[in-house]
């Protein structure tokens, strides 16, 4: 009984964590470094390419990532919830964050050529070795612009 408990409280703080991590790294299309830090450095068009480059994969993935997390959160709220069972459904949210992010730097070998000196140099000093601001060119954990995946609905593709 408590480790039911535990798991639907654990399940209801990381979902409000994750929703207010999506809404901060949401951010206007088009808007420069202002908001997201590190993202002044790539230009409208390199962001445009990246997009361009893994569109057509990326959606599934997103949907995929959506009914995953929905399922997470079914095993969690369950009568019968087991730590396995909400382990499983868990890690089979992560394995989608893996292959969406490594989709994402799919699109940034499609832009390497374009990067200058200076933007390699920026990438390269900034904190996190520049990671985050060429993934924020997704708008956050989606790859919509403005911040929505595939141009419309979910933000992020993370919240329904």
């Amino acid at each position: 009984m408590k480790i039911r408990t535990f798991l639907k409280h654990t399940l209801v703080i990381a979902g409000l964590l994750l929703a207010t991590f999506q809404a901060s790294a949401q951010a206007p299309a088009g808007g420069g470094g202002g908001a997201r830090g590190n993202m002044g450095i790539l230009t409208q068009e390199q962001r445009t390419k990246m997009r361009e480059a893994i569109a057509t994969e990326m959606t599934p993935l997103t949907e995929k990532l959506v009914a995953a997390q929905k399922e997470a959160a079914k095993a969690a709220l369950a009568d019968n919830a087991t730590e396995a069972a909400v382990r499983a459904k868990v890690e089979a949210v992560h394995k989608i964050q893996t292959d969406m992010a490594v989709l994402r730097l799919k699109g940034l070998k499609a832009i390497a050529s374009t990067l200058t000196a200076e933007q390699k140099t920026q990438l390269e000093n900034a904190r996190d070795g520049g990671y985050n601001a060429l993934l924020g060119a997704f708008g956050g954990m989606g790859m919509g612009g403005g911040g929505r995946a595939g141009g419309g609905g979910g933000g992020g593709g993370t919240r329904n």
